[in-house]
């Protein structure tokens, strides 16, 4: 049987090595406190690397090591225009995802989707 991008022969069935790897790796990007709240800006839409250290709420050194796990995960894209820089969210289905998690945290039921991306 064809696996698709994913990782995946279809609904239900088991993602392959490699895909539980790519997985592991932007869950890994995702795992710190600071990199969640510049996914959080970024989904707002682009902004400039300057304004994500406080939205980051840490130094501008920090951030841009933040950045840079983000980008190598593949969640973020950036454009230099000039001498600034602007990302932008190139997953913005892990908004859904961070959403999803507080309903279930707030103790509301939730429904599973058949596919839930932002393709």
């Amino acid at each position: 049987m064809q696996r698709n991008a994913s990782g995946k022969t279809g609904l239900g069935s088991k993602p392959t090595k490699t895909a539980l790897k790519r997985q592991a790796e932007v869950f890994k990007a995702l795992g710190h406190p600071g990199r969640m709240a510049i996914v959080h800006a970024l989904g707002e839409g682009e902004v400039c690397a300057c304004e994500l250290a406080a939205a980051a709420g840490c130094a501008a050194s920090t951030t841009s090591r933040h950045l840079t796990v983000l980008r190598h995960a593949g969640l973020i894209a950036d454009e230099r225009r000039g001498q600034q820089i602007f990302y932008r969210l190139s997953c913005p289905c892990v908004l859904t995802f961070a959403e999803c998690i507080n309903r279930v945290d707030a103790g509301e039921k939730v429904q599973t989707l058949p596919v839930a991306c932002c393709a």
